[in-house]
């Protein structure tokens, strides 16, 4: 079995159904920035959003450098008429959907109307579901979308971080380790976060919790894809005392369901054994995992940079 993973289409979805045909995969996994927006979305979010919108369109040349000038009003309009903001309205209105199952989180840059109405199932995609936990073959995924920010992990904060940011809650992150069944012989457990394990040691500290083998994520627009584990780039007491940092700042109430592990020697799986899978934005970038003879199979593909002049 095949896995398309791949980030930040920031709209243009089609970029999607390409990859997967070409990567001949059986199902997709979306580590976020999918491109969360409806046509309403112009209104609710901030002119920064918009402005993101046109750093990341096909505009060329000047015309791109006109549209960054715009302000207020004025980017609204452009973005109305001219450059929608996702693809995905078109979807929901025609009722299109993916040729293959999709499984996708929410990054920091979505609307979060869009997302709530697609979680409560108020408007639908066909063969897209948004984790949440899920199986796809052997694959068992746990999702955990948004901007992962321990600081601001609050019980009651709202999903929609404002006007198109969108912060992972306290919430999420509970009924996700709520929801996470035993290890069953012969699956491979993967943790999809927008946000990077390497940026952020809580997203680390929570692979351990639930013996994830594989983490995906995106966010950080490398040109190229990043794949580690913490042996690689760790001694064992500096990886124990990042995961022991990310503990110190949660809320009270996951400090016990989230303690630091310690690595001993160094041989725990988590430390030397989980390896983390950071994508491109799609343009620039894709992996492909591949489960066959109960091995699983890394590729990496990425556009990489020009050579220097």
């Amino acid at each position: 079995m095949r896995l398309l993973l791949i980030s930040d289409t920031h709209g243009h979805l089609d970029i999607i159904e390409r990859l997967a045909k070409e990567s001949r995969a059986d199902a997709v996994l979306h580590a976020g920035d999918f491109g969360f927006y409806d046509g309403g979305s112009v209104e609710r979010i901030e002119s920064r959003e918009l402005f993101l919108r046109v750093v990341h369109s096909k505009l060329r040349g000047d015309a791109k450098q006109r549209a960054k000038k715009l302000k207020g009003d004025a980017l609204r309009a452009f973005v109305r008429e001219q450059l929608p903001l996702s693809d995905l309205g078109g979807w929901l209105d025609s009722g299109r959907g993916f040729s293959l199952p999709t499984f996708a989180v929410w990054g920091n840059h979505e609307d979060g109307a869009v997302v709530s109405a697609l979680l409560e199932g108020k408007r639908r995609v066909p063969n897209l579901t948004l984790l949440g936990t899920a199986t796809c073959g052997p694959f068992r995924f746990f999702g955990l979308g948004g901007n992962l920010l321990p600081a601001l992990l609050g019980e009651n904060a709202p999903l929609d971080g404002g006007r198109g940011k969108i912060l992972t809650t306290e919430r999420e992150l509970s009924a996700l380790l709520d929801s996470a069944p035993p290890r069953v012989a012969g699956e491979v457990r993967v943790l999809v976060t927008h946000v990077s394990p390497g940026k952020e040691p809580l997203v680390g500290l929570l692979a351990t919790a639930l013996d994830a083998d594989l983490t995906v994520s995106g966010h950080m627009g490398s040109p190229y894809g990043c794949v580690w584990d913490d042996f690689a780039v760790r001694g064992p007491s500096e990886a124990e005392k990042r995961l022991a940092s990310a503990v110190a700042v949660l809320p009270k109430a996951l400090r016990a369901r989230l303690p630091a592990p310690a690595s001993g020697e160094g041989r725990a799986r988590w430390y030397r054994g989980t390896f983390h899978v950071n994508l491109p934005d799609a343009p620039d970038g894709h992996a492909v995992v591949e489960f066959v003879g109960g091995r699983v199979r890394l590729e990496t593909v990425s556009a990489g940079l020009p050579p220097r002049s």
